[in-house]
């Protein structure tokens, strides 16, 4: 927080409401594009394959333009040496189910 703010704040001036917070971006692994946190969809890989992010262990994001491109993907399934279809599925179930 700035100088300023602090010493408005200390004052009386303006309230902690006021005062913007920063929302958490995240980066899209495969675009390589910064976006909010809540519009990405967070996946983590395991022995099994990719799965949902389960609260534990290192995880990463991808963004929906990722997902419906038919060029990332491919390049998503060779980098984690996972069959095609059943990984477009999985995300396409994701992405409809929330």
């Amino acid at each position: 927080m700035a100088l300023q703010q602090r010493v408005k704040l200390f004052l009386g001036i303006i309230s902690m409401n006021s005062i913007k917070k920063r929302k958490p971006t995240r980066m899209c692994l495969s675009c390589r594009q910064r976006a909010i946190k809540k519009t990405l969809v967070r996946l983590q890989q395991s022995e099994n394959g990719i799965l949902s992010y389960q609260g534990v262990g290192r995880s990463f994001y991808i963004c929906h333009e990722c997902i419906n491109n038919e060029k990332k993907i491919k390049g998503l399934t060779k980098r984690f040496k996972q069959d095609k279809e059943r990984f477009i599925k999985f995300l396409k179930e994701l992405v409809k189910n929330g």
